[in-house]
């Protein structure tokens, strides 16, 4: 290649400082008057210095070798060394070397012979364009004012006086590197040519073209020049294509790579009903299929995209219409051209290879819901994309564009060679593997082979399958654990009930002032705290069975004021304020006052400083009120369903919830509280309680703000019959709770674990009462034959072997049971028994129970008989 021409991308080596080169017409000083012949001449004084430092080196080489038989050799000598010095003083001082130095660059010499012999070359200081003289070897050696001026704007003029060659201009451009090349062989051959320079950025940082030509000059150099082709001369050109344009018989528009238009003709406005200004559209708006297939850019070569298309006018009516999009190889502005027939006989017949589609359907293609990609070989591992779908552009993030490597769509953090070898293993069957996107995607990757060779790439999205499958396993696994938690706890349930009722009996028997009785007190105690925990692990597996009752919400938190003011301590200020107007709801009324314990002591400790025992200026507020689901979808809280809802809203000045914990906040054992504090459970417990009761919570945090949890419980409608019942409930309330444990009357108790069955019968006994067992249900059913009616009430486990306390209960009939009360008491309980508490005049007990809660309860339904 010539010298002075490099390849876009390589920038050519800058000249050593020091050198010659500067516009024409700048002052130069003390140059010798020579005229430049072909090659240029020697500079006499350079002549001279030379040959006086040689003749200086050869007396100093004499006077080394002789020695004393030279006589005044060494005299000779520094006259020498003093006459070079003094030419050297003068070429450096007065002469050339003060400009060219004392090595000159090539073509420095010619330069400066040129500035200062040859005045005519000083004209193109005149020209009004950029321009650049070089020797024979296309070295530069001068440029005017206009071309320096052009080479700092495009910050390639360096600390050099000598002006950059005119490649060196477009460096930055690959697309001027041909047109460079043809100057450049015009130049060396002493040819003159001229080219019309695509639009480019390099020099002015906006779409520019240029117009450069090269010529001879005599001596032996080469002028070049450089012109800016202005908006004045190519209007008349533009207005004659545009002119042509609005005339044509078929559409024609010009549009951005996001779809904006530039330009469209009159025809195809005529056919969408638009008026002379359609610069406000988008492509997608009067294209009904997929827009993004006529902007696409065809890198590789293929030609233009042809499309069948329909256009849609602003009154609705659809025109069918096949569309022929291509984008100018020089992309001088960047925009994508395209032609519109109107009808078939319209269509030319295209010689050359159309883009491919994969299955002869162009609308197929282009909205079918799964990615599609037609490639340049039938090898998915090295082939290259020629065209995609919407589908494709969208899962990839728009990175399956023509001419991409189908490879680097996809993770290649194993290695290219695993990646290769992972795709070709879709040539047979398909394989699942991940995009490169962020965050990456799972895809399905089918793989098949055209007749004609090509490849065909099937991308399905299973993105959303695999989170689905990843949230049914954890579902699942939480069920299971949910069933473990609850089969454990019915089992301790168990346990506790035999140490609940000895305990019982042995503290009447150690009363206070005993000896025994503070160690007997801690046991109680003890147990008492094991049920609270098993309840929490019923509650999560939501496996408890709940007493429904209908109350109101209202009279039932304030009901429990003391409570809560007792939880959160003196130096927390808590606040209820009730809404207007509350419906009812029907919910266990323990299980609801457990939530409403939990999230208090949730707000306490949320206000309660690190390292510090007490809560310090903090604020609870409560508040109930009547809404509906559009309301709770307001605050954001969704899914809910809709209908009417009593919301309890419970509200702390903590520290809030940390965005990295909120997702996990009602998971069990997730607890952000310090080591040693809390269980995990209370959250967990809450959300199964009200999940169980039908209702929804729900909550909200800003850190350094606090939280805020509300629950939704669904509005109920209460018969007669309950709103007497609410009245009488109330009355009771009134009267002062027995204390005496002392009874008469006829059990019928019915167990299967043997233990508890002996711990409660033996505390009944002791209290008075006339107990006969049973082991199971069939057992109670064969004492029931045989003494029909004859007992005040049935006491009865819920899951037993053989047969189970309902069963029981049903198969009995009224017959047997009489007029006994019946009363169901378990560690566990299907959620189906909830709905026969509510059918049957039926009692429910969770097991374990203390002596004096059992049979006080007992006393209770005798009383009521």
């Amino acid at each position: 290649m010539a010298d002075g021409f490099r390849p876009a991308g390589n920038s050519a080596p800058r000249p050593e400082s020091g050198s010659i080169g500067r516009p024409l017409g700048a002052p130069m000083t003390d140059h010798a008057d020579t005229t430049p012949r072909s090659g240029g001449r020697l500079d006499p004084l350079q002549i001279l210095f030379w040959i006086s430092a040689a003749v200086g080196v050869c007396a100093a080489g004499v006077a080394i070798t002789a020695g004393p038989s030279v006589g005044q050799a060494g005299a000779v000598l520094l006259v020498l060394l003093a006459a070079v010095g003094m030419v050297l003083f003068f070429w450096m001082s007065r002469g050339a070397g003060r400009v060219l130095g004392a090595f000159p660059e090539r073509g420095a010499m010619a330069a400066a012979a040129l500035l200062s012999g040859r005045s005519d070359f000083a004209l193109i200081e005149a020209l009004d364009e950029a321009a650049l003289i070089t020797d024979a070897n296309l070295s530069p050696i001068v440029g005017n004012h206009a071309y320096h001026r052009i080479a700092d704007t495009a910050g390639v003029l360096g600390d050099s006086d000598r002006p950059p060659m005119l490649s060196r201009l477009f460096g930055a451009d690959p697309m001027l590197s041909a047109p460079m090349f043809r100057l450049s062989k015009a130049a060396q051959l002493g040819q003159s040519r001229r080219e019309d320079l695509p639009a480019t950025t390099a020099l002015s940082g906006r779409p520019t073209r240029y117009e450069a030509s090269v010529g001879p000059m005599p001596g032996g150099y080469v002028l070049w020049r450089l012109r800016e082709i202005g908006s004045g001369e190519a209007s008349d050109s533009e207005d004659g294509k545009q002119i042509f344009l609005d005339d044509a018989p078929i559409g024609f528009f010009a549009a951005k790579s996001d779809g904006a238009i530039i330009y469209m003709n009159r025809a195809l406005r005529s056919v969408l009903g638009l008026g002379d200004d359609p610069s406000l559209l988008r492509v997608k708006d009067f294209v009904k299929e997929d827009a993004g297939r006529l902007l696409r850019r065809d890198r590789r070569g293929f030609g233009p995209t042809r499309v069948k298309i329909t256009l849609r006018g602003i009154d609705g009516q659809e025109t069918h219409a096949s569309a022929l999009s291509f984008a100018p190889p020089q992309e001088i502005d960047g925009a994508v051209r395209a032609l519109v027939f109107f009808s078939e006989s319209e269509t030319p017949e295209a010689q050359t290879a159309p883009r491919v589609s994969a299955d002869g359907a162009d609308g197929v293609f282009s909205h079918a819901p799964l990615g599609i990609a037609v490639l340049d070989g039938g090898d998915p591992a090295s082939a290259a994309i020629l065209d995609s779908n919407a589908s494709l552009m969208e899962m990839t993030q728009g990175r399956a564009t023509p001419s991409a490597a189908f490879a680097d769509l996809f993770d290649a953090s194993e290695g290219p060679a695993a990646l290769a070898q992972r795709l070709r293993q879709a040539i047979n069957d398909p394989i699942e593997i991940m995009l490169a996107t962020s965050p990456p995607t799972a895809v399905h990757v089918h793989f098949a082979r055209s007749p004609d060779g090509r490849g065909i790439a099937y991308v399905l999205n299973v993105s959303q399958q695999r989170e689905l499958e990843t949230r049914l396993a954890q579902s699942e696994k939480m069920r299971e654990i949910g069933e473990l938690a609850a089969g454990v706890a019915h089992d301790f349930n168990n346990l506790l009930t035999v140490v609940m009722q000895t305990c019982s009996y042995l503290l009447r028997r150690h009363p206070v002032g005993d000896a025994d009785y503070p160690m007997l007190k801690e046991i109680s105690d003890h147990a008492t705290t094991a049920k609270e925990l098993s309840e929490m692990l019923r509650a999560y597996a939501r496996q408890q069975t709940f007493a429904r009752e209908v109350f109101d919400v209202g009279d039932f938190i304030g009901s429990r004021q003391e409570l809560i003011r007792r939880i959160m301590g003196a130096s927390i200020q808590y606040e209820i304020r009730h809404g207007r107007d509350l419906p009812y709801v029907k919910v266990d009324k323990t299980q609801l006052e457990r939530v409403l314990v939990n999230l208090a002591t949730n707000a306490r400790d949320a206000m309660t400083p690190k390292g510090s025992q007490l809560p310090k200026d903090g604020k609870l507020m409560v508040r109930t009120a009547a809404v509906d689901a559009e309301y709770a979808r307001g605050l954001g809280h969704n899914p809910i369903e809709d209908g009417r809802y009593v919301m309890i809203e419970v509200e702390d000045t903590g520290g809030g919830i940390k965005p990295e914990h909120a997702a996990k906040i009602f998971r069990p054992y997730h607890s952000t509280k310090e080591a040693g504090k809390g269980t995990g459970l209370g959250l967990a417990t809450s959300y199964g309680i009200i999940k169980q009761s039908g209702g929804y919570i729900f909550f909200t945090s800003k850190l350094g703000v606090g939280t805020t949890f509300r629950i939704f419980l669904p509005e109920y409608q209460p018969t007669q019959e309950e709103l007497q019942e609410i009245v009488e409930k109330e009355r009771a309330l009134i009267a002062p709770p027995p204390k005496d444990v002392a009874g008469r009357g006829k059990i019928l108790f019915v167990e299967d674990q043997t233990a508890v069955r002996r711990s409660i019968v033996r505390n009944l006994k002791e209290c008075g009462y006339e107990v006969e067992e049973a082991e199971h249900g069939e057992e109670a059913l064969e004492i029931l034959e045989r003494k029909p009616g004859a007992f005040d009430i049935i006491i009865s486990d819920v899951s037993m072997p053989v047969m189970t306390g309902p069963e029981m209960l049903q198969e009995a009939g009224p017959e047997m049971i009489g007029k006994a009360k019946v009363l169901f008491l378990s560690g566990y309980a299907p959620e189906s028994f909830s709905d026969m508490l509510e059918q049957y005049p039926v009692h429910y007990m969770s097991k374990p129970v203390t002596m004096e809660q059992l049979v006080g309860r007992v006393k209770e339904l005798l009383a009521a008989a």
